[in-house]
């Protein structure tokens, strides 16, 4: 072999060292792992860095997921880290595909499919459908099989099952019965809905508690999860504690809730009579996501020992 042959070689050899330096890694197997969606079975990261969430902020972030863009409905809930919001970009409703590109995502998290065949050609999305994450433990279960975080779920349930602990002792102090119904009652542009456990307003957190929907809210909870009634129908749907929010006025008293407390029905409720009905402020009752729910523990729990001195 002449010595100009092997120069020829050696730089041959060196040129394909770089080259397999400096190509991109491709994504093998090891890296993902398969995860079975409402859009088929996706490959998703194993460690994902840069995560779009639309509805599911507040579940990836108690995983300690780096999420990179969001809704702004999603970045307005008051329970989630501000500094890491503030980091965040609004990706629109429904999401913008140019927006989500520009942040070079490895994973997105949709709830509809309408987002998710725009989303499928950026980067692995996966499409969740609400009903997967409307309790709290099976949630948490399912994000972190997704995210691959087991070890921050059982940490953040911990904390969770703490918190919960710490209220029920105070509930017990206050020798309120953990037997007692509850229902959850919502006046939305003039139409009065009730809830079952899955549509947040602090329902987790009083199951969490201990507590229990009234039967018929209990069907309600079993069917479509909410249901339009009239003022007529309350006795029907009426619980031990009744606990309202109103989404239709910003700081100001809904016209159709002060009209329905002068309704002689309402007035004659055992909840309206033993001051048992209880009215929260919608922008904290609305999340349902792990960090939201942990804090609704002693929202309620608060409220409830307030109504019953």
């Amino acid at each position: 072999m002449s010595k100009k042959f092997q120069r020829f070689v050696s730089v041959l050899l060196a040129a394909f060292a770089l080259l397999v330096i400096f190509l991109p890694r491709p994504v093998v197997a090891a890296d993902t792992h398969a995860f079975k969606a409402a859009n088929g079975t996706i490959q998703v990261p194993n460690h994902p860095k840069r995560v779009v969430a639309g509805l599911y902020l507040g579940q990836v972030m108690a995983l300690g997921v780096n999420v990179v863009g969001s809704t702004k409905l999603e970045m307005a809930n008051p329970y989630l880290d501000q500094a890491k919001i503030k980091s965040m970009t609004d990706v629109g409703t429904p999401m913008s595909a140019e927006a989500v590109l520009k942040l070079k995502p490895d994973l997105i998290i949709t709830n509809n499919e309408s987002d998710t065949k725009k989303m499928e050609k950026i980067a692995p999305t996966v499409q969740i459908p609400y009903q997967k994450t409307q309790q709290f433990t099976s949630s948490m279960n399912y994000f972190a099989k997704l995210l691959n975080r087991p070890k921050q779920a059982k940490a953040f349930k911990k904390s969770f099952n703490t918190a919960a602990k710490k209220q029920i002792k105070r509930l017990n102090a206050a020798k309120i019965s953990r037997k007692s119904t509850f229902g959850v009652y919502e006046m939305q542009s003039n139409k009065l809905y009730a809830y079952g456990s899955g549509f947040s307003r602090g329902a987790q957190a009083m199951l969490a508690l201990g507590f229990k929907l009234s039967k018929p809210l209990q069907k309600v909870d079993s069917g479509a999860g909410f249901k339009e009634i009239s003022v007529e129908s309350l006795p029907k749907y009426q619980a031990h504690y009744m606990f309202v929010t109103t989404s239709s006025t910003k700081g100001q008293k809904d016209p159709a809730l002060v009209a329905m407390k002068k309704n002689p029905l309402w007035k004659s409720l055992a909840a309206v009579k033993a001051n048992r009905v209880i009215e929260l402020p919608f922008n904290k009752m609305y999340y349902y996501d792990p960090y939201a729910t942990r804090a609704q523990l002693k929202i309620v729990t608060d409220a409830l020992i307030k109504a019953d001195k």
